[in-house]
C-alpha cells in the first residue's frame, strides 16, 4: 500500500548521486520543481556539467557514508548495486525519503509520471513496477486535462465567493458539484466582477452549468 503525497519542492535540499543520463533526466525533473539539487559522481554527462555552478552543487567524487545526512530528499541513479544499497539504507536510517532507479526494493519514495500546468498536477504511479506504463497512462490523459489549468484557477475563485457568500454547507457543497461537473473550454470566460455570488451563478447559467438562486 502506498500514500501519495504532493512535496512542497520550492528550496527542497535533494541530493542526486550518479552523472549518468539517468541521474540527469532526475536533475532536471528536481531543477522544474525549484530544489536546491547536489550532485555527487565522479564524473557527469555535459548536459550536467552545463548546470553546475548556476543550477546545481556538484562534488566530482565517489558517495562517501554521510553524505545524505543533511538533505530532505535522496535519489541513488549509479549502475552500482553496492553503492545504490549503501545510499537506501544511510537515508532510510536518517528517515530521509529515498528513490533508488529501477529498483523499488531498495525505495522509500517512487516518482511518478507527471503531467503539470500551471498549479494543477497530475500523478500516475505504478509503484515502481513499470513506470513506462506510468508514462503512457498520463499521455493518455493529457487531452482530457487540456484547459483544466484555467479552469482551477477559476474554480478558486468561485470557491472563495461561495465560502463567504453561502452559509449552508450543503447548499455550499451542491454548488461545488454542480462547477466541479463542468466540461472545461478556451470559451469559459469568468465573471471581471468575482466578488458576489449573483453574478457568479448569472455567467454559469449562461454556461449551462448552474441555473437558480443560492
Amino acid at each position: 500500500m502506498n500514500l501519495p503525497l504532493i512535496l512542497k519542492s520550492a528550496g527542497l535540499r535533494a541530493l542526486v548521486v550518479g552523472g549518468g543520463a539517468v541521474a540527469e533526466r532526475k536533475v532536471i525533473i528536481l531543477l522544474t520543481a525549484g530544489c536546491d539539487v547536489t550532485l555527487i559522481a565522479p564524473d557527469i554527462t555535459p548536459a550536467l556539467r552545463g548546470l553546475v555552478g548556476t543550477k546545481i552543487n556538484y562534488q566530482a567524487r565517489e558517495y562517501q557514508p554521510g553524505d545524505c545526512g543533511k538533505f530532505q530528499l535522496v535519489i541513488a541513479a549509479t549502475s552500482d548495486r553496492r553503492v545504490n544499497e549503501t545510499v537506501s539504507r544511510e537515508a532510510e536510517e536518517h528517515n530521509i525519503p529515498v528513490n533508488v532507479v529501477d529498483d523499488p526494493e531498495l525505495c522509500s519514495v517512487y516518482f511518478p509520471a507527471i503531467f503539470s500546468e500551471g498549479d494543477l498536477v497530475v500523478a500516475v504511479s505504478t509503484g515502481g513496477k513499470a513506470p513506462f506504463l506510468a508514462a503512457a497512462l498520463r499521455d493518455r490523459l493529457k487531452p482530457v486535462l487540456v484547459n483544466w489549468a484555467q479552469w482551477l484557477d477559476i474554480g478558486a475563485r468561485f470557491r472563495e465567493v461561495v465560502k463567504r457568500e453561502v452559509s449552508d454547507e450543503t447548499k455550499r457543497r451542491g454548488l461545488l458539484k454542480r462547477f466541479a461537473e463542468a466540461e472545461p473550454t478556451v470559451e469559459m470566460t469568468p465573471p471581471k466582477v468575482s466578488d458576489r455570488l449573483d453574478i457568479w451563478l448569472t455567467w454559469l447559467g449562461t454556461i449551462g452549468l448552474i441555473r437558480g438562486g443560492k
